[in-house]
């Protein structure tokens, strides 16, 4: 049993989730070029984990074996997407090897030999061992398959050999990992005082009434915000106006596109293919996968498929050529054939029913059939009534063979001589149909050969693309005004990109730009720098870069009207709190300041973040289930105004003999967590730094 075989088989579980993959000789093609960084080990560092370097070729070791497993599981090589998901891996697996390896070592955990073997053919065989070995049809696990496989392992194919060690060395790995995991499942513990808490927390509940005043009806012309009172708000909130670093550019798109003389060339050359057809000298199916740039050059059609062009035509018949999709087309109706079977088209309306029903589904059926008949549309009555898997699709079945389908249906369908709804009710096993024949009963398909030229830029047409490019280029930087307004002057249009994230693939208007991200993250740019022409898939692009933002706190300049709002919010909380001093009941309030409106809610609980016609208020509900009954609150301020409680009612749950399930789903919880919160915690202390999107 060949077992990378069998796990391609089952979709590539195997070999996906373990950490050793190998392909990308062409990714490392700019890296170790002539104009390679390498020489410069401070250019070649793609990050920093735990204290310690990673250098490009540190990097690349593990991100080629991730690849080359990743094209041994799926007999290709990883596309674009997949690429970079890869190098997300590779970069998950430096972790694990530097940080957890060092949590592994502090707790004296460690796998033995005996443990690898015990996971291969012992007691406690890995999952994906299992999963590979077990006999699809019994559901049966049988150890000697594996062992057997082993022992003929040295016959097997070079590159299932390697599969299988790289899946084996990285079986300690996976199982340091899950020892980890399991130990810090085992550390989680809810205690009787917790579990009775998490019950109250959720049955408890409160009704409150609130005097509500939202601040956007408290005019920003009262209050006045000076710099200095901005500046030291933004020292003091510094840690909530923190930026990532990011770039923002302008840019000038010259998407490559045929001009006239690529359209006369293909237009010559359908020409000449549509002589070659005429000719009757070629095997159309032949001539049509040598000359066709489209899929299934050379197919069969039912009559409903049929191109509109060839419809009703004559066996030969060739259809003159039109511009579509990008390209130009042909067709040829190169033969017409009789199958062996009848087949036609029907879709139906199904309404199943019982022994004890029969009577009343058929009536509602009788009903529905009379709908039809005058004039009801099909396919809506059929999405709205059928009870067949077919009904989103307008009760279509699509083409139906002879002897493929129960037979009062069947005798249905192909009794029918032309299409059209079916006047009666057709019963069968499945149910009672109401049946439509879209196209009734043949045994004709339609041969067609259809030649498709895309119309892609000649080589002249890009060289005159590109040079239009660099012709701007060149003018912009000489330039004494801005590239927007050079731009402007010279009727083109700028396209701009605010703020673009350095790990970003694509621009709003531009898909696969990275390389245009990578120009604009590059340590030697500076504001104002004009790039080269950069070829992308469909096109050149010239780009400006307009801003740079560094990471750390946000400029006020840029915060201004987010600091300005926070302030004056600050000052209407105080505004409100000195104008309703001395309140005893929630009536004052009112009277005091008209601002604000009284409200009520009832069954308010714990879990709930929100109030009734205040919106988000966590810090207000906290506050209300500390309150005693008939309390009034001081003035809370709260994201959109300020409120004051007063408690009517706290409604307490009963006690329970017991609190043990909730005990046991908040335990269920917290262990479901906490992989993740140390998995977060191990990368927070561990100060990594990521650049590779310097890289790649």
């Amino acid at each position: 049993m060949a077992i990378i075989s069998t796990l391609r088989d089952k979709g590539g579980k195997f070999l996906i989730v373990v950490i050793g993959f190998s392909i990308a000789a062409f990714v490392l093609g700019d890296i170790l070029g002539p104009n390679s960084s390498l020489g410069n080990q401070n250019q070649n560092i793609v990050g920093e984990i735990n204290g310690e370097d990673i250098d490009m070729i540190q990097f690349n070791a593990i991100f080629e074996q991730l690849s080359y497993n990743f094209s041994l599981n799926n007999g290709r090589s990883p596309n674009n997407q997949e690429l970079s998901g890869i190098r997300d891996q590779a970069w998950e697996k430096l972790i694990n090897d530097i940080s957890y390896v060092e949590q592994y070592n502090s707790l004296g955990l460690s796998v033995s030999d005996r443990e690898s073997v015990d996971m291969v053919q012992g007691d406690n065989i890995h999952p994906m061992i299992l999963e590979a070995f077990t006999d699809p049809n019994s559901g049966v696990f049988n150890v000697d398959n594996v062992i057997g496989y082993l022992q003929n392992l040295s016959n097997q194919p070079v590159n299932q050999q390697q599969a299988w060690f790289s899946f084996e060395s990285n079986l300690k790995p996976m199982r340091l990992r899950t020892k980890y995991d399991n130990l810090l499942s085992l550390t989680t513990n809810i205690n009787t005082l917790q579990s009775k808490s998490e019950y109250y927390k959720l049955s408890n509940t409160v009704n409150l009434s609130y005097y509500f005043v939202p601040f956007y009806k408290i005019p920003d012309s009262l209050f006045e915000v000076s710099n200095n009172e901005m500046k030291r708000f933004l020292n003091k909130k510094e840690d909530e106006y923190q930026q990532e670093e990011s770039r923002s550019i302008d840019y000038l798109y010259f998407p490559l596109e045929p001009s006239n003389d690529d359209s006369v060339f293909y237009t010559n050359e359908i020409k000449d293919v549509i002589s070659s057809l005429e000719s009757g000298q070629i095997n159309d199916s032949t001539f049509a996968l040598l000359n066709s740039d489209g899929f299934n050059p050379y197919m069969s059609f039912n009559i409903d498929e049929l191109p509109a062009e060839l419809v009703e035509k004559e066996k030969g018949y060739i259809s003159d050529y039109q511009f579509k999709d990008g390209g130009i087309v042909v067709y040829k109706l190169s033969d017409i054939a009789e199958d062996k079977e009848f087949k036609a088209r029907a879709k139906h309306i199904l309404l199943r029913f019982t022994e004890d029903d029969k009577s009343s589904v058929r009536s509602e059926a009788s009903r529905i059939l009379s709908l039809l008949r005058n004039g009801s549309d099909f396919d809506e009555t059929a999405r709205t009534y059928s009870q067949d898997g077919s009904a989103s699709a307008g009760g279509d079945l699509g083409w139906l063979s002879e002897g493929r389908m129960v037979k009062p249906f069947e005798d249905a369908v192909f009794s029918r001589s032309r299409s059209g709804l079916i006047p009666r009710i057709v019963e069968s096993d499945f149910g009672f149909h109401i049946i439509y024949v879209t196209q009734p009963k043949t045994k004709k398909s339609y041969m067609v050969t259809t030649i498709l030229k895309e119309i892609i830029p000649s080589d002249n047409t890009r060289n005159n693309i590109y040079r239009n490019a660099e012709m701007f280029k060149i003018d912009a930087m000489s330039s004494s005004t801005s590239f927007k307004d050079f731009a402007l002057e010279n009727g083109y249009k700028i396209s701009t990109e605010i703020e673009i994230d350095k790990n970003a693939s694509n621009l709003s208007e531009v898909d696969n730009a990275r390389s245009v991200v990578l120009w604009s993250y590059d340590d030697s740019r500076y504001i104002n720098n004009i790039s080269d022409v950069l070829e992308l898939d469909e096109g050149y692009i010239v780009t400006h870069l307009s801003e740079i933002k560094e990471e750390g706190t946000k400029k006020i300049s840029d915060v201004e009207n987010s600091i300005r709002k926070s302030i004056i919010d600050e000052k209407k909380y105080e505004y409100v709190s000195e104008k309703v001093m001395g309140y005893s009941n929630l009536e004052d309030l009112k009277s005091s300041l008209d601002y604000g409106e009284i409200f009520e809610m009832s069954d308010l609980d714990f879990n709930t973040n929100s109030i009734q016609n205040v919106g988000f208020a966590p810090e207000a509900i906290g506050v209300a289930f500390s309150m005693q009954e008939n309390e009034l609150t001081r003035p809370i301020k709260i994201d959109d105004g300020v409120i004051i409680l007063r408690l009517n009612e706290k409604n307490i749950a009963d006690s329970l003999s017991s609190y043990s399930d909730y005990g046991i789903s908040l335990l269920q919880a917290n262990k479901f967590t906490s992989s993740l919160k140390i998995d977060q915690a191990i990368k927070k202390f561990s100060n990594i730094e990521d650049f590779r999107y310097k890289f790649f």
